[in-house]
């Protein structure tokens, strides 16, 4: 478990996930809120789940007493988590140069939209605007544009802080120095999808076998849906054919290439059954094909898992349902 203090100055998604994340692993994470407090607290479960873990402090670092204050933290603090706009905590007289003066060891992480140094520094944003930027829109609409409603970019930022704030630690083991660290959510996003990216900037046929695979995607059952996620395995594509009775006489290779044939002979096949038959077919094949849940219908999958996945947890004097760490 860690045994780290981390001072976290953010609100939203990013920074405050990073910061849980450590909390998590054991560091004893202090919030620094403003004293108005942050957006998030208009919903209750939302706050809980990024701030699960935390002491939270408020304090007006606009104000020389709070300003104090925060840098009696920072003198026994090993890391810092910020997600303030480029040029707020220079402002503030709060950013790595001032707090690395009082502390030299400290790990200083910084996780805005497009980083500190770029031409788009200074501008506002949020996910959605990220994601549309490099392509990830277009890609979750498979040629078209489409809001996949997720907050991918904040939340690939928030791993990537932790990834980076860990190797840092570990570097100060031997050196005993900080460490100043910029996160952007626009490189943690497009870094954390290698297989379209990198499909597509060497125009690689890769992301067309993906987007056109018969044998991997979603089919509607005569109640539900299932998912198919058989890549490029033949045995899989061999098993799934003769559990069906389909009379394709050819490969995984060619049913690509013959996407729409496929593709409704299949999803005439499976709309046959219904989810629960399907699914006890291909499992007794061994293709991977798995039931299609709503969220709300989480506890079926903890029962297919056999373990649990959800705990109630108390924060701020309430109960509240939370997913469990992965670990």
């Amino acid at each position: 478990m860690l045994d780290i203090t981390v001072l976290e100055v953010a609100s939203y998604y990013p920074a405050p996930f990073c910061a849980r994340i450590l909390a998590s692993l054991g560091a004893k994470v202090i919030k620094i809120e403003t004293p108005a407090g942050e957006p998030t607290r208009a919903f209750e479960e939302i706050f809980a789940v990024f701030n699960l873990g935390k002491d939270i402090l408020r304090v007006d670092l606009k104000t020389e007493e709070g300003k104090k204050k925060f840098f009696e933290l920072v003198e026994r603090a090993d890391v810092i988590v910020e997600g303030l706009r480029p040029g707020v905590t220079k402002k503030l007289g709060i950013d790595y140069e001032s707090t690395s003066k009082v502390n030299p060891g400290i790990i200083y992480c910084s996780i805005t939209a497009f980083g500190q140094r770029t031409k788009l520094a200074r501008f506002p944003a949020h996910d959605l605007n990220v994601l549309g930027l490099v392509g990830i829109l277009e890609i979750c609409g498979k040629g078209e544009i489409y809001d996949p409603n997720i907050q991918f970019s904040d939340l690939t930022a928030s791993l990537m802080a932790v990834i980076a704030i860990l190797s840092a630690l570990i570097e100060r083991e031997r050196t005993g120095l900080g460490k100043r660290i910029d996160i952007s959510m626009l490189r943690s996003s497009i870094f954390s999808l290698p297989v379209h990216v990198t499909s597509i900037l060497n125009s690689s046929a890769l992301l067309s076998v993906l987007i056109r695979n018969p044998a991997y995607g979603i089919y509607r059952t005569k109640d539900g849906y299932i998912t198919l996620g058989i890549v490029a395995e033949e045995h899989f594509w061999r098993r799934l054919c003769e559990i069906l009775e389909l009379k394709f006489d050819f490969g995984l290779t060619s049913a690509i290439e013959n996407f729409e044939r496929v593709r409704e002979e299949l999803a005439k096949k499976i709309g046959s059954f219904t989810t629960k038959e399907i699914i006890e077919k291909l499992r007794f094949a061994d293709v991977p094909a798995f039931e299609v849940f709503s969220l709300k219908e989480i506890e079926k999958v903890e029962e297919l898992l056999g373990e649990k996945l959800v705990e109630e947890v108390n924060f701020g004097g309430k109960r509240f349902k939370l997913v469990k760490p992965p670990w």
